[in-house]
């Protein structure tokens, strides 16, 4: 069994991964890491799970998660939220030595107050934090890298900054998944380890759309005392100014009956794109 994450070891999605795997009954697993987003979710198939990165407590969703998640036919079965911090490296001994600076494209929006202080500085946007040290370890003389903090022990260089983002108690949060459709029926016999429950959704109003949709699909919701934590909105892609939105539901175990019993509700008028059913 495959565990496919974005690699190498040591990013902040192997950490997540490892403290998922802490709680988890999984034996014989084996990492299997690769250098995107598309590539790790080409990865999963069969029994094999895979990770990635949804929501950052300072830059908000992941859209290339979610736009994955929009279409594709997968049940997450958990999510695993880590802090995570940065670091400054660089080959010149000032701050006003940097030329160019390698960050990936999410870090970038988490370490703002830093960028916004070098507005001389070119920023390269990588893929990856650790496409952004290796780009850094590979360059020339003025440039830096915004890299994980657990990076920096192994690293011999004239310049460094201990947590350079925007605020200390940053964290991401993670989904995991298997790559089969998420049943309505199916889970809905599934039974709880805990308490506490969460369904991310999709749902796409008809190609009709009308004055109040929103507010008509929020209101099954709010009928069923059903808790609504998150709620963004997605372009389709077919047709310009059609949107579907992203919902995930949270409530205890005695609500799985009333849940399952809303969606259901919902499919008749909605298209209702269910991704999963897990307990936090």
């Amino acid at each position: 069994m495959k565990f496919s994450v974005l690699g190498p070891a040591g990013t902040f999605a192997d950490a997540a991964a490892k403290a998922y795997l802490k709680a988890q009954p999984f034996s014989d697993i084996s990492f299997d890491y690769h250098p995107t987003f598309d590539q790790v979710y080409q990865a999963v198939s069969g029994d094999d799970i895979g990770l990635l990165p949804l929501e950052n407590q300072l830059d908000g969703y992941v859209s290339a998660t979610l736009q994955r998640l929009q279409s594709a036919d997968v049940t997450e079965i958990g999510e695993m939220t880590i802090p995570v911090d940065f670091g400054l490296v660089a080959n010149v001994t000032e701050l006003n030595q940097i030329k160019r600076i390698y960050v990936q494209f999410k870090t970038e929006g988490q370490c703002q107050q830093l960028l916004t202080s070098m507005p001389d500085v070119q920023i390269i946007t990588t893929s990856s934090n650790m496409i952004s040290l290796e780009k850094f370890q590979n360059g020339e003389l003025g440039d830096a890298a915004i890299i994980p903090q657990s990076q920096m022990a192994d690293l011999s260089v004239p310049l460094m900054m201990n947590n350079v983002a925007d605020q200390d108690d940053n964290s991401t949060r993670f989904i995991i998944f298997k790559s089969q459709a998420a049943d309505l029926e199916a889970l809905s016999q599934q039974h709880l380890a805990t308490d506490q429950f969460k369904a991310p959704l999709f749902v796409t109003p008809s190609s009709n759309d009308h004055p109040g949709t929103l507010y008509d699909i929020l209101g099954y919701l709010a009928d069923n005392q059903l808790n609504l934590v998150t709620i963004m909105s997605l372009p389709v892609k077919t047709q310009l100014g059609v949107y579907s939105f992203y919902l995930e539901i949270s409530g205890t175990r005695e609500q799985q009956a009333v849940l399952f019993k809303t969606l259901r509700k919902m499919t008749a008028k909605y298209h209702v794109h269910l991704l999963g059913y897990y307990a936090v």
